[in-house]
């Protein structure tokens, strides 16, 4: 795991510029803020001058990653309250809720079979409410649908259409892809192909952002440690690897390394791609039908996609290589942060900080909103009522000759 000492704890400036960039600190009072709960806090325990084993609030930290976008010292405040929080879990113990969330793999597997089924129940009210009771499930935040089919099982059966030239690329689908929304899977697949890349996929687990968020981190770390060695096979010949999903990008370059600090996350983390990043660096010209997009879009930047560093790259190319139609909404974050907002306690905080999204919504209403980060498009849905698009769905319905 991360190193706390002193050198890492004192390169803090108590500036509190990570408090001021807080979505929670603004509308959570109980919450004193990622500098107070981290290198504050561990600076006086170290001393031991604690009253507390841990810091009141530590849980409302949602891991957004704004804090440390916004430390001018490159101080890991996220990092530092997550094994805080975790230490904290781990000694007073996480309920059937927290294990359940932390692996979204082992729910997707059993729900995309019964895809249906559970769609239907998790919007019946009362149901939603005896979730809450027994629990602490939110009763109003919707739950993302499962698919009826996997992105893998897809995947397995669709024959790709490239030639024998063809370069290959390995791709990340992580759990939201895999099981609630594989169309992002499925365009991301076929705008390659149209590009003449054929992709391959491996047998990869979650990427452990969830448990990381649920203070489970030794079951991040088996999660890591698993998808490593599934990478560390392709990338020895130079293959690059592609993530639709922002957290699970951020996961692989950040957290196995920093974290987890899981040495060998060094050896992959250079070909580590946005997927969005990797496509405009490639030439679009012949493979689009048309290059304008059909109505007025306006697009979320996730914050774990900020922190990752690769800028907007999915809003640049749609802007780039279509009309120039897609706004940002310059809102900040979204509240959801993963599971975070879909425990009954955290509702209002993530509602709250959703507040700003509605605003901006209403200032430039679109028609249909865009985001590369699954549960960001949960909650933009949730307070819209309006269809959320990834970017890659939107560049792969124009594709010439598109199934």
């Amino acid at each position: 795991m991360l190193n706390i000492n002193e050198e890492t704890l004192n390169q803090c400036a108590k500036c509190s510029t990570c408090t001021v960039n807080c979505p929670v600190v603004k509308v959570n009072p109980a919450f004193p803020g990622p500098k107070a709960s981290g290198p504050d806090w561990l600076r006086l325990s170290l001393n031991g001058e604690t009253k507390n084993e841990f810091p009141e609030g530590i849980e409302y930290c949602s891991n957004c990653k704004n804090c440390e976008i916004a430390c001018p010292s490159g101080v890991p405040v996220a990092a530092l309250n997550q094994l805080t929080r975790a230490a904290k879990l781990k000694k007073e113990g996480s309920g059937l809720r927290e294990k359940l969330f932390a692996n979204p793999r082992f729910l997707g597997k059993i729900a995309v079979n019964f895809s249906g089924i559970i769609n239907f129940f998790t919007r019946i009210k009362i149901l939603r409410l005896i979730g809450k009771s027994f629990f602490g499930i939110s009763a109003n935040i919707p739950f993302p649908p499962y698919a009826p089919i996997s992105f893998s099982r897809w995947f397995k059966g669709y024959q790709q259409k490239v030639t024998k030239a063809a370069k290959k690329v390995v791709y990340f689908p992580g759990c939201f892809a895999e099981y609630n929304k594989p169309e992002t899977g499925k365009a991301l697949v076929k705008i390659l192909n149209a590009l003449d890349y054929e992709v391959v996929v491996p047998e990869f687990k979650c990427c452990g952002q969830p448990a990381i968020g649920n203070g489970r981190l030794e079951e991040a770390k088996q999660f890591a440690f698993h998808n490593i060695n599934e990478l560390k096979k392709y990338v020895k010949d130079g293959m690059p690897v592609l993530f639709s999903c922002p957290s699970c990008l951020l996961t692989f370059k950040e957290e196995y390394g920093g974290l987890l600090g899981i040495e060998e996350a060094k050896e992959v983390v250079p070909y580590l791609y946005d997927a969005g990043e990797f496509l405009g660096c490639l030439e679009f010209e012949d493979i689009l039908e048309s290059k304008a997009l059909r109505g007025k879009y306006a697009y979320h930047e996730p914050c774990h996609l900020k922190a990752a560093g690769v800028g907007t790259p999915g809003l640049d190319l749609l802007n780039e290589v279509m009309v120039d139609t897609v706004m940002p909404l310059d809102a900040g974050c979204c509240g959801l942060s993963g599971s975070y907002g879909l425990k009954a306690e955290k509702e209002p905080i993530t509602m709250a900080i959703g507040e700003n999204l509605k605003v901006a919504i209403k200032k430039i209403n679109p028609e249909a909103l865009v985001t590369e980060c699954g549960m960001c498009g949960v909650q933009l849905h949730n307070v819209s009522g309006l269809r959320v698009y990834h970017p890659l769905e939107l560049l792969a319905s124009n594709l010439k000759e598109n199934d």
